[in-house]
């Protein structure tokens, strides 16, 4: 499988949706958090997605999008389709994420918290107090420059 990159202008509208299909299936579906996943974020020149595709165009297995946040840069919307998970996959397309960002970055996220231990093994770090964001807890992570 290809992890492929691009800024929302570079992106066919067959990718679009199948960003946006993954998103909604994982967070708003499964997770049943209802909320504005679609946001300006998506659509900031700076902000760099990351995708594998499963079988067609208009199907993605694995994405994350990297965007600006001040100085640093904020990795969101990390997900996986059920029937990929337990592959790696999401370790490879993360991998990506930071190998483009580089070790002079400054990167955080809010994990959910049951997953801060995948982010861990990327050099991440927990910050402050868990925190509750549609119903699922969380905690800001930091992985700082090197």
């Amino acid at each position: 499988m290809q992890i492929k990159r691009g800024k929302f202008a570079e992106l066919d509208g067959a990718t679009v949706f199948a960003l946006a299909r993954l998103r909604q299936q994982v967070f708003v579906v499964e997770q049943e958090c209802a909320y504005p996943d679609l946001d300006d974020y998506d659509l900031d020149p700076e902000t760099v997605h990351f995708w594998v595709e499963g079988d067609t165009p208009t199907e993605a297995v694995a994405c994350l999008r990297v965007l600006r946040d001040g100085d640093a840069w904020k990795i969101g919307r990390v997900c996986t389709a059920l029937s990929a998970r337990g592959t790696g996959l999401s370790a490879k397309v993360f991998g990506a994420a930071m190998d483009f960002l580089g070790p002079d970055a400054e990167v955080t996220l809010g994990a959910q918290t049951y997953a801060a231990g995948f982010y861990r093994k990327f050099g991440f770090t927990e910050e402050g107090e868990e925190y509750d964001e549609d119903g699922i807890m969380h905690i800001e992570m930091r992985r700082p420059r090197t």
